[in-house]
């Protein structure tokens, strides 16, 4: 979904994430409440440093959950996806950090988090669901996972009424790169709480920068004339689209052991 002619496009995203693998299962809907944290520039260096640290207190406390993985924007925000079942997960964050932090201790835990929020210009909390039917996951994916290092992130605004019909372009869109079976594929993710519901988020994965502009080159040229006539579909019933690069951060994420 990557057409040259973004003519209505803005410089700049938000959101994050992660790269998601499946079974060979068909994939269903997952929901993910996400932290985003926005680092001080001249404190970079000591939130990546606190970063690590929370990762190190977490591992010692034994934090129940699957895994919080981690992302980095370009400009400095990071984002951390917890995978979810429901809403009433969210409801026990507080017992389950808490039996973590009481097993790493109370004190450095205090102390952590003077350090950590010393170096953080502010932080928000949402809820955002991984649609299996919007997104697109190739047969034969040209990277595997843990190449799948850069990220692209593109925020798309709509027009609310539109809602519908923008879904319907996309649902054209997921049915286009099957149809020419592209082997790069993009997440697509539903504002559920927590942020304006006029958005959706898409997301690519690619090896780095250089892999970002090829690939997108060469898909491009395989679906150049349909995806025209999609963006002309689709531009009326948007508000704006901006765009965001950034990387996977395995060091910053947690894995439960």
């Amino acid at each position: 979904m990557r057409s040259t002619k973004l003519f209505f496009m803005f410089a700049g995203v938000l959101l994050v994430c992660a790269q998601l693998s499946f079974s060979q299962e068909a994939p269903k809907d997952q929901l993910f409440a996400i932290r985003e944290e926005v680092a001080r520039v001249d404190m970079w260096d000591k939130y990546e440093s606190t970063s690590k640290q929370w990762v190190e207190l977490m591992t010692e406390g034994g934090l129940d959950l699957p895994y919080v993985r981690a992302s980095q924007q370009d400009d400095a925000h990071y984002l951390y996806l917890i995978p979810i079942n429901s809403y009433a997960d969210i409801d026990k964050f507080q017992s389950v950090f808490g039996s973590a932090i009481e097993k790493a201790g109370k004190e450095k835990w205090a102390k952590f988090l003077v350090e950590n929020e010393s170096c953080i210009v502010t932080h928000k909390d949402y809820v955002v669901r991984w649609s299996a039917e919007y997104s697109y996951i190739p047969k034969t994916p040209r990277l595997k996972v843990e190449d799948s290092k850069f990220i692209h992130w593109m925020y798309i605004r709509f027009k609310l009424e539109k809602r519908k019909e923008l879904m319907a372009v996309l649902k054209e869109w997921k049915q286009l790169y099957e149809s020419k079976n592209i082997n790069s594929g993009y997440s697509i993710w539903q504002v559920e709480m927590g942020l304006d519901n006029d958005m959706i988020v898409l997301t690519e994965y690619f090896k780095d920068g250089a892999d970002y502009y090829s690939t997108t080159k060469e898909v491009n040229a395989q679906v150049k004339a349909e995806e025209d006539v999609l963006w002309a579909k689709m531009a009326p019933l948007l508000v704006e689209v901006k765009q965001k690069h950034g990387n996977r951060r395995p060091d910053l994420s947690y894995i439960k052991k």
